[in-house]
């Protein structure tokens, strides 16, 4: 069951958020997730979630003021897309299986813009799944980022449970169910905001 609200558009916050904001966000807990705080600080906040049964998954809900918020508009975010990618994908961003997505879509009427990638890599060296020398990793990601000009949100959702084929992935993790679970978290928190 996912987190929810009234399906009204984020709160507009009229002053970068603080310590007292995060302490009061640091609170949310879901039915089906455990929390855990990984950074908070005077300016910034950073939760994991986490399924409580299977496939695990989590939601990484990251909130800051703005440093460099650039308008929700996607040929706007299109000229960071290199740098997203490269932060996003990590040891798998030269992977010929990996499957990348930039977009736009909508959450209650407002613009969100979104990655998503899907895949896995074999080989030798190190990755997220060592045996015997060689590494097998595997991703599959939905960032979602929003901002209202003052403050920012990013949610990441994410498969993290057994490693799996790109095409199990898709199965078990489908774009479709990482979007929603990132949008929700992405609603709840910009109406606690």
């Amino acid at each position: 069951m996912l987190p929810h609200t009234d399906g009204s558009p984020p709160k507009k916050t009229t002053a970068p958020l603080g310590k007292a904001d995060f302490d009061k966000l640091v609170k949310l807990h879901f039915d089906g997730f455990n929390s855990e705080v990984r950074t908070e600080g005077d300016k910034i906040l950073e939760v994991r979630y986490r399924t409580k049964d299977r496939p695990v998954m989590w939601a990484v809900v990251t909130v800051s003021p703005c440093l460099d918020c650039m308008p929700m508009e996607l040929d706007k975010w299109k000229a960071k897309e290199a740098e997203l990618r490269t932060i996003n994908l990590e040891i798998l961003k030269d992977s010929p299986d990996i499957t990348w997505e930039m977009g736009a879509t909508r959450m209650n009427g407002a613009p969100v813009i979104y990655t998503y990638q899907v895949g896995t890599s074999a080989g030798a060296g190190s990755g997220s799944a060592d045996i015997g020398g060689g590494g097998y990793s595997f991703t599959d990601n939905y960032v979602a980022y929003y901002n209202d000009g003052v403050n920012q949100i990013r949610v990441v959702s994410a498969y993290k449970d057994d490693p799996a084929t790109k095409a199990e992935l898709i199965k078990m993790a489908p774009k479709e169910d990482l979007q929603a679970l990132a949008l929700a978290f992405l609603d709840v928190y910009t109406h606690a905001w």
